[in-house]
């Protein structure tokens, strides 16, 4: 018995695709700086030395007239009493019968020897008749502190798409092929 015979192809379709793309170009951002410094400004001029040298003119010359005379007028008050004091041990020494001989030239004499009353008329002399003293300036300091300026430009991206692409052909197309079967007639 004869057969038909029945071939098929499949038809193909080819895709060639190509995927799009981004270009991202990003531009750097521009940064300007300025900046000055911090200014400092410190006006302290020298302190004060103050010498006092009272004593030691008072020890050398007297010192001034009004010190001077107030030194020795103040003295004279404890003289006044000392001689006060000698005046009334005289007068018992003369009043005293007890003492054998004439005490006035006894007197006379511790008197003569003893000599006039030690005056202090000039200051005391020591090392250290000189007063130092020192006053600081006061500190006049000031500080402007320095600045920083900064300006920053950012720049936004530019974004640029190139689009793919989508090919579709047809590589083969599909067929069937029927071949009848052959009859022999001669037969």
């Amino acid at each position: 018995m004869p057969l038909i015979s029945i071939q098929s192809q499949r038809g193909l379709i080819s895709v060639d695709s190509q995927p799009g793309r981004f270009e991202i170009r990003r531009p750097r951002p521009e940064i300007h700086v300025e900046s000055s410094p911090p200014v400092i400004t410190a006006n302290n001029g020298p302190g004060e030395l103050v010498i006092d040298q009272t004593r030691s003119f008072s020890a050398l010359t007297g010192g001034k007239m009004d010190e001077f005379w107030h030194r020795i007028h103040s003295q004279y008050k404890g003289f006044a009493q000392q001689n006060l004091t000698h005046i009334v041990e005289w007068g018992n020494r003369m009043g005293d019968l007890r003492i054998r001989g004439n005490p006035m030239p006894d007197m006379a004499l511790d008197a003569f020897v003893e000599g006039a009353p030690d005056l202090q008329v000039y200051g005391e002399a020591t090392a250290d008749n000189i007063d130092l003293g020192y006053i600081p300036k006061d500190l006049n300091l000031r500080v402007e502190p320095g600045k920083f300026i900064i300006d920053v430009q950012s720049h936004r991206p530019e974004v640029n798409y190139h689009r793919g692409g989508v090919k579709i052909q047809m590589a083969q197309y599909p067929k069937v092929t029927i071949t009848p079967p052959t009859i022999n007639i001669m037969a």
